[in-house]
């Protein structure tokens, strides 16, 4: 499921790269040309790497970014672009493979595809905003929505305020004009986006898989009994065997019951502290409102380094603790099965004997306990007020000068500023490169999920406005190569995520820092002073937060791009409009739909 969101977002890095810092106007256009014949790829983009530093070769690299349609393999899009009778990916990537061929053969551009598979990375992480539609289908649904809204024009004044008869009059139209045939069959969505939509679907694969489980369990611990039932009585072997397969059927019956009833009464746990007790307790709702936005301060005062340390010294403590207690608890019968006699004589009689009642007892004592001390504390905080504003007050100026735009990025961001914006950017892993590279990957796998899963209405958590944003780790795991194609302004794009997709973007940053490094040609940014990605709290709080030190780390991070594509021209709304209004124009006539599409011609 996630290889298909990682194909649909390549990156080719091509090293050593021995042209301008400008694409030519000729190839410029060739580009467009076969992009557009093609008619697979959404976004398209060219940029310039610098060398690492310390490489024999010290010519930059060409990145060319490709945002393709879904179910398309890199293979098939390469052999498209490289076979086009055109000769652009010729023109761009030739003289890297055969230098001095103007007309390449029929070997020749074989050689190199080959060549641009072994530089082609499928992103490492990645999120599709809005999805399931081809570029062909944008175009149609977005003229669709052009039209409709010129008919609404002159329908208008025949029907004023009647929304009913207006919509009705509207889909009447679409229905009778033969230019809109192919919208008579509903948009098409992934499972996701349509069936699987409901929490009930999402909880349907989980719970499918555990009876899945037990039902494997049951068959292996009926086989040696259905063999028996079938030969007669077994040998010596075949009771050795059949004991075997009894006991290790039940073992691990028994361990799944018990890993269950441990996630169960863990999240049990985890629903009672964040849903209930906020709700009933305006104290409790308080502090945990009050650690969150200790943990995520952008500054350092008493009061964010006191909640730091606590966590350090209470929270991960009881964490481990619980976990701890449920992976026991989960491995208990396996321990029974293997050592059934050290577990009965030595382990037991250690174990503290309490009923369900007292272990209840104990939880609720813990929870006023908690409550209690938010409680003194917020009397503290109320009774001596010079003493709190002294707590609260920052430490430190957390926020170094934040270094100048580069004239062109800024040129970049001008000639994009009526169509969708586009990002480069480029980091270093930090040391150990190993751990580092293991970590964003596991991190951008669940960024992946969650957007696959999840975030299907376009919106990144909070963020919206996102087309395709994609990680790639490139250059045997040293560089960290970030790209997106947004709508909006870089600094409302930020923001953003600042406060809506804080903890996934956090996640996936936090091991990157900026290195000194040339420009990869003059004219290009390069960067003169070392810096790391701001400080993070427990792998996802803070970072991000840290707003100022962020973007600037963000913009020194940023590379122009040369040469950019857009096949559609759209905002991630008008593409979910011009959706939408297909199928309220040519679906069932009730009030939501009408309602749509008054939206939709009113917008």
């Amino acid at each position: 499921m996630l290889e298909i969101v990682r194909q649909q977002m390549i990156c080719i890095v091509a090293p050593g790269w021995s042209g301008g810092a400008e694409i030519p106007k000729q190839l410029h256009d060739a580009l467009d040309a076969l992009l557009e014949d093609v008619a697979v790829v959404h976004f398209a983009s060219i940029g310039l790497l610098p060398a690492l530093g310390g490489a024999p070769n010290q010519q930059p690299s060409l990145v060319l970014e490709l945002a393709v349609e879904e179910g398309l393999r890199p293979y098939d899009l390469l052999y498209r672009l490289v076979y086009h009778p055109d000769g652009a990916m010729w023109t761009l990537f030739g003289a890297m493979v055969a230098p001095h061929v103007a007309a390449p053969t029929a070997k020749d551009k074989e050689q190199l595809l080959n060549q641009l598979m072994s530089w082609h990375s499928i992103a490492t992480g990645g999120f599709v905003g809005a999805r399931d539609r081809s570029v062909r289908q944008i175009k149609m649904e977005s003229d669709l929505l052009d039209q409709t809204r010129i008919e609404a024009r002159k329908l208008k004044p025949k029907y004023g305020n009647d929304r009913t008869a207006f919509a009705l009059a509207l889909a009447r139209w679409a229905y009778a004009n033969p230019r809109f045939e192919w919208a008579v069959k509903p948009a098409p969505r992934s499972y996701w986006r349509g069936k699987g939509a409901s929490i009930g679907a999402k909880l349907a694969y989980p719970v499918a898989a555990i009876v899945l489980w037990f039902v494997v369990l049951g068959i292996v611990w009926a086989l040696p009994r259905a063999y028996n039932w079938f030969f007669g009585e077994p040998g010596q072997v075949g009771r050795a065997i059949e004991d075997a397969v009894t006991r290790t059927s039940e073992c691990l019956l028994t361990m799944t019951w018990h890993g269950l009833l441990a996630f169960a009464v863990i999240a049990f746990l985890v629903w009672l502290f964040l849903v209930p007790l906020p709700a009933q307790f305006v104290s409790w709702r308080r502090w945990l409102n009050s650690v969150q936005q200790e943990l995520d301060r952008p500054t350092q005062t008493l009061s964010s380094l006191a909640t730091y340390v606590g966590g350090w010294l209470i929270g991960v403590p009881l964490l481990l603790a619980v976990a701890a207690c449920a992976l026991a608890y989960t491995f208990a019968p396996l321990a029974y099965a293997v050592a059934p006699d050290y577990m009965a004589h030595v382990v037991e009689p250690k174990l503290p004997k309490l009923t369900g009642l007292q272990i209840i007892g104990i939880a609720v004592v813990a929870i006023a306990a908690v409550l209690c001390i938010g409680a003194l504390f917020h009397w503290l905080n109320g009774r001596f007020k010079k003493l709190s504003e002294q707590f609260f007050h920052p430490l430190e100026d957390d926020v170094p000068r934040a270094q100048q735009i580069h004239p062109s990025i800024e040129r970049c961001e001008a000639d994009l500023v009526d169509g969708t914006q586009h990002m480069f950017s480029l980091t270093e892993l930090r040391g150990p490169r190993w751990w580092s590279a293991w970590c964003i990957r596991l991190a951008l796998r669940i960024v992946t999920f969650a957007g696959r899963v999840f975030f299907t209405q376009g919106w990144l958590g909070n963020a919206p406005g996102i087309h395709f944003g994609h990680w790639h780790i490139i250059d045997n795991g040293r560089r960290f190569l970030f790209c997106s194609n947004y709508d909006g302004n870089f600094g409302g794009y930020l923001d953003d995520f600042i406060n809506g997709a804080a903890a996934g973007t956090t996640l996936a940053w936090r091991w990157t820092e900026l290195r000194p490094r040339a420009p990869a040609l003059p004219g290009q940014p390069g960067i003169a002073q070392p810096r790391s990605f701001p400080p993070t709290r427990f792998v996802v709080f803070r970072g991000v937060k840290c707003e100022l030190r962020f973007k600037s780390y963000a913009r020194d991070s940023m590379l122009p791009h040369l040469y950019h594509f857009d096949a559609c021209n759209r905002t991630v709304d008008q593409i979910n409009l011009a959706t939408a209004l297909r199928d309220a124009l040519f679906g069932e006539r009730n009030g939501k739909n009408d309602d749509l599409i008054m939206r939709a011609i009113e917008t």
